[in-house]
């Protein structure tokens, strides 16, 4: 049985488990569309294969972006990987949704939203419902109510949230490391972050630059972007997707003096956008510089 959020929230740190945390957060579905959805361990392999290389670095490793976090389960084992090869790097994890609000309507009657007032979860006297739509709901008509509802709630719940009438919470794990070594961002991979550039000596893109989100064009927007906040030449990058048989395929890259990419390891035959990141060129700036 799904927790609701606010049972989720007001429990100690001590009494969730990862698994289950990882299944509260798999059934937000974002207002994008995408779901929260996260595994413990799942990067593992890609660890092991890299290893060699991050240790070879690991004293430039001052700071690394991840990106596309989903919750930062993952993240907080890429803080642990790199500690265990001998770093001590502080992470930001960004992801375009991260903020959230728990809005009381009327007694038992609370909505887990975004901030702009997207109904993530519906809480009923303790009871967590889903706010969003199944193909089956249009085939039994649940589909009216909760289209409905949502229709319906969205400026109440908005408006509410800017009152300040509402819960803030982040959709983060709660499994951080109490050191501070792990900050959370909202941001958007497609849209440039000033307060990025040149700034990270690695860049890790999992499960977020695939064929199956973004056209090529977009990918290559994504690209440039991180190329902009790699800190220089020697920048690791990497790039990875699981598939559903939960198999890992990525690339880990480096960046050349020139400002292009060369492939330094594979998993799983590499990247699907390897070849992507491997043609990019970083447009010459005024003084003629890369």
């Amino acid at each position: 049985m799904t927790l609701s959020a606010s049972k989720f929230y007001s429990s100690g740190t001590d009494t969730i488990d990862v698994a289950l945390e990882s299944a509260f957060f798999a059934n937000l579905k974002m207002r994008n569309g995408t779901f929260k959805l996260t595994q413990p361990s799942r990067f593992r392999d890609l660890e092991a294969a890299f290893r060699p290389y991050v240790e070879e670095r690991v004293g430039s490793l001052r700071e690394v972006l991840d990106v596309g976090v989903s919750v930062g389960i993952t993240t907080v084992e890429l803080a642990r990987f790199l500690t265990d090869c001998g770093g001590a790097a502080s992470i930001v994890a960004t992801d375009l949704f991260i903020e959230a609000h728990i809005v009381e309507v009327f007694p038992g009657f609370r909505v887990f939203c975004d901030p702009e007032g997207w109904p993530l979860q519906y809480d009923v006297r303790g009871v967590a419902v889903r706010p969003w739509v199944r193909k089956l709901d249009y085939v039994t008509l649940a589909f009216i109510p909760l289209m409905f509802g949502r229709i319906v709630l969205r400026p109440f719940l908005r408006k509410r949230i800017e009152a300040g009438m509402s819960r803030p919470v982040q959709m983060i794990t709660r499994s951080l490391p109490s050191n501070g070594e792990i900050v959370f961002v909202e941001n958007d991979i497609m849209r440039r972050s000033e307060r990025f550039i040149r700034r990270f000596d690695m860049v890790r893109a999992a499960n977020i630059l695939n064929t199956g989100y973004f056209s090529p064009d977009q990918i290559r927007t994504a690209i440039a972007n991180i190329h902009s906040y790699l800190r220089g030449p020697g920048a690791l990058l990497v790039i990875a997707r699981t598939n559903r048989a939960r198999e890992n395929a990525g690339t880990l890259f480096e960046l050349s003096g020139n400002g292009s990419f060369a492939a330094l390891e594979r998993v799983g035959g590499g990247s699907e956008i390897e070849r992507l990141v491997l043609d990019f060129r970083a447009p010459a700036t005024a003084d003629g510089c890369r």
